[in-house]
């Protein structure tokens, strides 16, 4: 609509009415055009800027030579001004109703020419405020229409449940109040609106099935959600447009579909995406709030003015006649109830039309009050009128809503009140309009939107400038709307209203913050923390309400993650506050002993934290009571064909409240206990079907697949006795078995459930991936500390002596600590001799044990994570954030930890050395014969056995004993490593020690922790 807008302009005199924007009224005389012309020019000039800058057609507009040219339009402009006028005249004979939106479009020509020509001000107010009355009138048939949705075939059948609907909708706006106070009439345009819909409905689905749907498949998608039921008469083809804009990966998620009986039950206003209804409006520029609860006065005065109680004279005969037919339906409104007495006026009820006149005459006064404290009436000129350059832009969203209420009631009511009102209108429109181009530019200037010095001045104009081109060139070549062009156009401007707008944007947090920051609720969170992150750029002024908004909104997060971890763990006697009070002191001193920081906020006030929790477990136990007591979930269980659906979706509840609430367990009212007896054989089925489903992922991409892969187990669990087998097989009483159906009937349960889960996955992973990362950080920090200090306090990290360490030690063992249930000891070992504790021992020791407990975090974490990583090839999502997974848990690392080793080595080396001594050959003869005889003597002249002990452990230290021994002959035996020789006697052995030896103590450090 934007680019349409725009383009209009394009064919009108464009350059005549930025000049008419630019001179206004004073500005159209020669003289005086010259001169505003050469300032504005100036300006220009001063900051740098050329005009060529703002948009290629104001190229030369600031030429010298043409200035005579363009200051002799006067008569041009005032001939321009009059020709609008008769055009304007023509759209205002029209109802509200009729107007089209090209009529609307002409508003966009006063936003040039109103200043120049004042004829046009009180037109131009109209027209503004008839659009925007029509987007508030739209707003409210749409939520009209869905709520009776399939009740608009004809107007009886439309009467009789839009009672029901206003008593819920009727106090959300202004127009919906009014709508519900004549049901008759809005019956009869409902029933036309509803045709009316279906057909251009009808027209615009099946033009997109012939086109391109993606850019309006999600429109059209809600559109047949909500209206679908309503045009049975005229069938629409949202069920091809579900496929086709399926096919381009589209879908619609409808408003409040997921159905939790621990939660409030959802209301009407949810349920028909009233909500969603507003923010589209607020893209239009129109902002609509609840109004404050109407009481009785300001009810009557709108009644009163019904047209069928013309006969009656006075407000006192009107108000009567009012409160006697109100009163045979109380429940109608509520506020009136008061009133009656039966079905006849009270005597409170006759007392308040008696002071009617008067009650309504103060009411006017304390708007009247407030009208010109806002300064939204024009005392001297243009009947009250203010035009729309001079209407004040500082109101903020509750202020325009409670005024435009007062208007709905009184503006007929009190003296001056319709030209007041519509001043407020023109206003909160305005204001609209108005920010929706302030938050185009500042969203793009955040940072630089304060100071005060020219130079600042000069610096934003270029910024300003440049962004004003970025936005124009995302939005295919054309501003989004005019009010952002002209804040362009007039960069000086610019520079007073945007950081204008953003301090009324700072007081208006401010007030909301002072309110509500201390205890926010989950929707203050996320409405003020985004605010808050926006405005600190450009303000230090809300630092510190922002920040204490942060930390009470991270505890407030922190304490839901506790409650969800102690539903998981089945944590007994939630409900209750001294038993909630006693179990988490336990557990926040366990944490805090490990140096665990995971809930440390919801630890701090732990008796504010139990409080969340009761309240909240508790609510959720009673509305889960309440639901399965007053519906037929016992009793639907008890049926075969829908047995699997009611345990499939309550039976989850049951499980995760059962423990910590005892009004659903075996002492309450045992609806849970029952349901599960029910339940029995489902619950045992599910737990195989989910064995299944972890040993086929990334095997569901598709039947075949998966029928491929599941015909694979079954063949090995027909052998085995698991229970899966009989997931394989028919058990059914039918004569001819078909174990290929039961299996291809498993593999599209099993694929659809892991389809349906992907979404969830998704968010889960991507939380853990942002934990993963921050915790990574930590614990990379900690570990390098954790290692410098241990190497200054001389220590190292052991595993400590088991049960099976007197054995060889295995040199195979890994390093890392060892997975699983079982608790593994880890020691520090400390080589110095002294046997007190340094406080470098006593840092060593408690960053080890942090940086161990950090470790155990991230392995449950990456353990967690990784498991459901699985499934990526099944949801295709997930992809990438699993690689992110990866990169972190494939390469955590613990601290380096030597295995216990006592390792002993004895060696023993006898070496004997002989020496043989000959004499001389003798040769002795008997005369006969000769003899020749030789005489050899063999000395043993030592024997040398050494003896070798090496004891190594984690600190390796050792000990070396030598031990000679010399036979016959006295020798010296030398030992080396420079150490005495001694005088060496048979049968007799030095001890010698080796290098030097560790003597002292060993300081051992246990941690002891689970993995």
């Amino acid at each position: 609509r934007a680019v349409k807008r725009q383009q209009k302009h394009r064919r009108m005199n464009w350059r005549g009415h930025v000049l008419a924007f630019l001179l206004k009224k004073d500005g159209l005389e020669e003289q005086k055009c010259k001169k505003k012309l050469k300032e504005y020019c100036q300006g220009l000039s001063d900051a740098g800027i050329k005009t060529e800058q703002i948009d290629k057609k104001l190229k030369d507009f600031c030429n010298d030579a043409k200035q005579d040219e363009k200051c002799k339009q006067k008569a041009s402009i005032e001939e321009k001004c009059n020709g609008f006028r008769a055009e304007l005249e023509n759209v205002l004979k029209k109802e509200i109703e009729d107007l089209r939106n090209d009529d609307c479009e002409k508003k966009e020509q006063c936003l040039f020419l109103e200043d120049a020509c004042p004829t046009l001000i009180e037109k131009c107010n109209k027209l503004r405020n008839m659009c925007y009355q029509k987007e508030r009138n739209e707003v409210a048939k749409e939520a009209l229409l869905r709520a009776l949705s399939g009740s608009l075939k004809k107007s009886d059948t439309c009467e009789k449940k839009i009672k029901n609907v206003c008593i819920v909708l009727k106090e959300e706006s202004d127009e919906l109040m009014q709508k519900c106070l004549s049901l008759d009439s809005t019956c009869l345009s409902l029933v036309q609106a509803a045709k009316d819909k279906c057909s251009s409905l009808k027209k615009d689905i099946e033009t997109a099935l012939t086109k391109n749907t993606s850019e309006v498949c999600l429109l059209l998608l809600e559109q047949c959600y909500f209206h679908d039921r309503s045009c049975e008469s005229e069938p629409l083809k949202c069920n091809d447009l579900i496929n086709k804009c399926e096919s381009v990966n589209i879908t619609y998620t409808p408003p409040d579909t997921n159905f939790d009986p621990t939660k409030e039950e959802s209301t009407l206003v949810e349920e028909i995406g009233l909500k969603s209804l507003y923010t589209k409006a607020v893209k239009k520029g129109v902002h609509i709030g609840k109004p404050p609860k109407a009481d009785a006065t300001a009810l009557l005065a709108l009644l009163i003015l019904d047209p069928s109680l013309a006969n009656k004279a006075t407000k006192k005969e009107k108000c009567e006649k009012i409160i006697e037919d109100k009163c045979k339906d109380p429940q109608e409104y509520g506020v009136l109830k008061d009133l009656c007495e039966g079905t006849k006026a009270s005597k409170d009820g006759k007392q308040k039309c008696e002071e009617l006149d008067d009650d309504i005459e103060n009411t006017c006064k304390i708007f009247t009050s407030k009208v010109l404290d806002y300064h939204l009436f024009d005392t001297k000129k243009n009947n009250g009128i203010i035009m729309w350059r001079k209407l004040p832009t500082f109101l903020s969203e509750k202020e325009c809503t409670n005024l435009m209420s007062y208007c709905f009631y009184f503006e007929k009511s009190c003296d001056k009140g319709e030209d007041a009102c519509k001043n407020i209108k023109a206003a909160c429109y305005k204001k609209g309009l108005d920010g929706l181009a302030n938050e185009v530019l500042q969203s793009k200037l955040r940072g630089k939107l304060h100071g005060s010095k020219k130079e600042w001045l000069k610096t934003f104009q270029k910024k300003l400038l440049e962004v004003c081109q970025e936005v124009k060139k995302e939005n295919n070549g054309v501003f989004p709307n005019n009010e952002l062009f002209l804040l362009c156009v007039e960069p000086t401007r610019a520079a007073i209203v945007l950081p204008a707008d953003l301090r009324m944007k700072v007081i208006f947090l401010l007030e909301n913050l002072n309110k509500k920051r201390d205890f926010p609720t989950k929707e203050n969170c996320e409405e003020l923390e985004e605010k808050c992150k926006v405005l600190l750029e450009d303000s230090r002024e809300i630092e510190w309400p922002c920040h204490t908004l942060n930390w009470n909104c991270d505890r407030l997060r922190n304490v839901e993650q506790l409650k969800e971890k102690l539903l998981e763990e089945k944590t007994e006697d939630l409900d209750k506050l001294d038993s909630c009070k006693k179990k988490l002191g336990k557990r926040c001193n366990e944490w805090v002993g490990k140096g665990r920081s995971q809930f440390t906020l919801a630890c701090i006030a732990q008796n504010t934290t139990c409080k969340i929790i009761t309240k909240d477990v508790k609510s959720k136990c009673d509305r889960l009571e309440k639901y399965i007591k007053n519906g037929t979930v016992l009793n639907d269980a008890k049926e075969e064909t829908k047995k699997e659906s009611i345990c499939e979706f309550w039976i989850p509840y049951c499980e995760r409240f059962m423990s910590s609430c005892k009004n659903l367990a075996n002492t309450g009212t045992k609806d849970c206990v029952e349901l599960r007896k029910e339940c029995s054989s489902f619950i045992k089925k599910k737990e195989l079907e989910n064995k299944v489903l972890d040993e086929l992922k990334g095997n569901l991409s598709s039947d075949d697949e998966c029928k491929k892969t599941l015909d694979k187990y079954c063949a090995v669990w027909a052998n085995a006795s698991n229970g899966l087998e009989v997931l394989c097989i028919d058990t059914s009483n039918a004569k001819t078995k078909n174990d290929a159906k039961v299996r291809k009937k498993l593999c599209k349960k099993l694929i659809a459930r892991i389809t349906e889960q992907c979404p969830k996955l998704f968010n889960e992973l991507a939380e853990a991936k942002d934990k993963l990362k921050k915790k990574k950080e930590e614990y990379k920090r900690i570990k390098e500390e954790a290692e410098k200090a241990m190497e200054a306090a001389n220590f190292i990290l052991s595993r400590a002596k088991g049960p099976d360490n007197n054995k060889s030690v295995n040199k195979n063992s890994s390093d890392a600590p060892k997975e699983g249930k079982d608790t593994t000891g880890f020691k520090l070992v400390r080589r110095s001799a002294k046997v007190h504790v340094t406080e470098k021992e006593l840092a060593a020791f408690d960053l080890v044990a942090q940086t161990f407990n950090l470790y155990v975090e991230l392995k449950e974490i990456c353990q967690h994570s990784q498991k459901g990583c699985g499934f990526r090839k099944e949801c295709a999502n997930c992809e990438e954030v699993c690689k992110a997974v990866d990169r972190v848990c494939l390469r955590l690392e613990p601290l380096k930890i030597k295995p216990y080793e006592v390792k002993t080595v004895t060696e023993t080396n006898i070496t004997t050395v002989t020496e043989t001594v000959k004499e001389a050959e003798k040769t002795v003869g008997d005369g006969e014969k000769c003899k020749s005889l030789t005489t050899s003597d063999t000395w043993i002249t030592h024997t040398s056995t050494h003896t070798s002990t090496s004891t190594t452990t984690s600190t390796v230290t050792s000990r070396i004993t030598l031990t000679s021994t010399r036979r016959c002959k006295p020798t010296k035996c030398t030992t080396g490593e420079g150490d005495e020789a001694g005088e060496v006697k048979p049968s007799e052995g030095l001890r010698m020690s080796g290098w030097s030896v560790m003597r002292g103590v060993l300081v051992a450090m246990m941690i002891s922790f689970m993995i």
